[in-house]
């Protein structure tokens, strides 16, 4: 099915204006624990990594393949949240944006958030660790989209519902894409979408440090991962 357009907010009342105030402060505190919990596991996975190696030899062009793999998928993430921070145009929270990334998937910067993560594990040139980490920050965006969601619904009512039967959660459908001609950017939301992200490539010094710990012998490796 086709989707249409979804732009309309809250009718401008007093006692919608104070729902959709309720909604975004109850959501701002799940976003901190969103937040803390990625940290979470970025401290997990720092502090796990040193003790589990890549089974691929460390000069061998699949290893160097998954990092270079890796360091696309982290370009192509921040270049995707850009994209729709472009559309949101400072938007989010006042509009219900259905355009551009938003036509094609419900929650496209946890998409191309999770893209960067899978990216950041490849950094280890494990197929494995990329995808358990992925599947790790999958869960916890599942968790904050479903808070998101309630509270969507309380804000937009029919709109969001209609929204929601047209378009995927996450998997993005290409086949609905819509954008209008001209959009409205935001360019400190833009900038800040690529200041916030540039710690994703921290991982590639990160990862290369742990590597040559355990080369060096620093570090015991105790599990190979393909």
């Amino acid at each position: 099915m086709k989707s249409v357009s979804v732009s309309a907010g809250l009718h401008q009342d007093d006692a919608g204006k104070a729902l959709l105030d309720a909604c975004w402060a109850h959501l701002a505190g799940a976003q901190v624990k969103r937040r803390r919990a990625l940290g979470g596991l970025a401290v997990l996975a720092v502090a796990a990594l040193p003790w589990i190696g890549s089974a691929w030899p460390q000069t061998g062009w699949v290893n160097e393949g998954l990092e270079w793999a890796g360091l696309a998928l982290l370009v192509l993430a921040v270049l995707g949240r850009c994209a729709c921070m472009l559309y949101l145009g400072g938007r989010k929270g006042a509009d219900l944006v259905a355009e551009g990334p938003y036509s094609v998937s419900r929650n496209p910067l946890y998409v191309f958030s999770m893209v960067a993560v899978f990216g950041m594990g490849l950094q280890t040139g494990s197929l494995v660790v990329g995808l358990v980490l992925a599947a790790a920050a999958g869960l916890i965006f599942h968790w904050i989209v479903g808070e998101e969601e309630i509270l969507l619904r309380q804000a937009f009512g029919d709109r969001y519902a209609t929204y929601c039967k047209q378009v995927p959660k996450f998997l993005p459908r290409w086949s609905l894409w819509q954008s209008p001609g001209h959009v409205t950017v935001d360019l400190h939301g833009v900038w800040k979408t690529v200041r916030d992200a540039l710690p994703y490539f921290l991982s590639i010094p990160v990862f290369e440090a742990i590597e040559a710990a355990q080369q060096a012998g620093w570090v015991h490796v105790y599990f190979f991962l393909f």
